[in-house]
């Protein structure tokens, strides 16, 4: 078994499948750090496939997704490829089946090659690490103290700033545009994970990423959340935590079809909404936008007083 951590838990992956070229994610988080929690992936049997496919289909589809459904089996949750024809060349066809709980997930997938056209030579099916993998990694957290957010995290000064919001709301320019004039550090550009340890909220880097494919295996204490807008001038406030639940409501990754994960999830993600200041940021994509968020950061944390600017 090979040994992977983020967010202080900690992924246990096969030799078989740790040597795809598809997990290259992992390679920059084979450092450990303190887990609390252990997620086991194996690789099944793939003469199992076509039995383990056929019988996870029999079952309720309970989410869909652009490259799976996930199937509620009563005693296991099972994660199975659509059958377009991309999609079974990207992926190949798979069945992940997980415990209720996430902890033992087993990969059911076809290592059959194809030729690819775009790419002129055989290829071996993606595993899919960045989709139903990921999916049930993050629905694990979920129930063990984390939330992944659709968000970028930096680093500035030995403290993180998240920053959330839709796709192309310009949550990794204002990452960027933090590195360039502040100095920051830029984590992940997309879903980093949050948890609350020893009474502190520490934000983390994922071993997957968006577009930026930005990661790193880097933990950091969280001073504050900003949801963005773009406008035509700069412009920040303090959300109430009402306000502040309506954002984590529409950018924690949240793992719909489990009942009892979202029993989990919701008070945490209350507490979160409590505990950490969230502003809404108006913004230009410029030097002046983070010098004014630095600053309102800065002066709530020294005197606890909610600006309005």
């Amino acid at each position: 078994m090979h040994e992977y951590y983020f967010a202080n838990y900690r992924l246990l992956v096969d030799d078989a499948i740790s040597q795809s070229d598809d997990m290259h994610y992992l390679v920059d988080f084979s450092k450990a750090m303190p887990a609390t929690h252990t997620f086991t992936l194996h690789l099944g049997d793939e003469a199992l496939l076509d039995q383990k496919y056929a019988a996870a289909i029999q079952q309720p589809v309970v989410c869909t997704t652009e490259r799976f459904d996930i199937h509620d089996t009563q005693d296991s949750w099972a994660f199975v490829s659509l059958t377009s024809e991309d999609t079974v060349k990207h992926n190949g066809k798979f069945v992940l089946t997980c415990a209720r709980d996430y902890s033992e997930m087993t990969l059911y997938i076809s290592r059959q090659p194809y030729y690819s056209v775009y790419k002129k030579r055989w290829k071996m099916p993606a595993l899919p690490f960045s989709s139903a993998i990921r999916a049930a990694c993050e629905a694990g957290m979920t129930m063990r103290e984390g939330m992944p957010l659709h968000a970028a995290l930096v680093e500035k000064d030995g403290y993180g700033v998240v920053f959330l919001g839709p796709s192309g709301m310009g949550k990794s320019t204002q990452a960027k545009l933090w590195v360039e004039h502040q100095g920051a550090d830029f984590i992940i550009g997309d879903r980093p994970g949050l948890r609350r340890i020893d009474g502190q909220w520490i934000g983390f880097g994922m071993p997957w990423d968006g577009k930026d494919n930005i990661r790193q295996q880097k933990q950091v204490p969280i001073r504050a959340l900003v949801s963005l807008e773009q406008a035509p001038e700069n412009c920040i406030r303090r959300l109430t935590k009402q306000e502040a639940m309506n954002v984590l409501l529409n950018q924690v990754m949240m793992p719909m079809w489990d009942d009892a994960a979202m029993a989990l999830l919701t008070p945490l993600m209350g507490q979160l909404a409590t505990e950490i200041p969230f502003y809404h940021l108006k913004n230009l994509p410029n030097k002046e936008a983070t010098e004014l968020t630095r600053e309102v950061i800065c002066e709530t944390c020294s005197t606890g007083r909610r600006p309005i600017v």
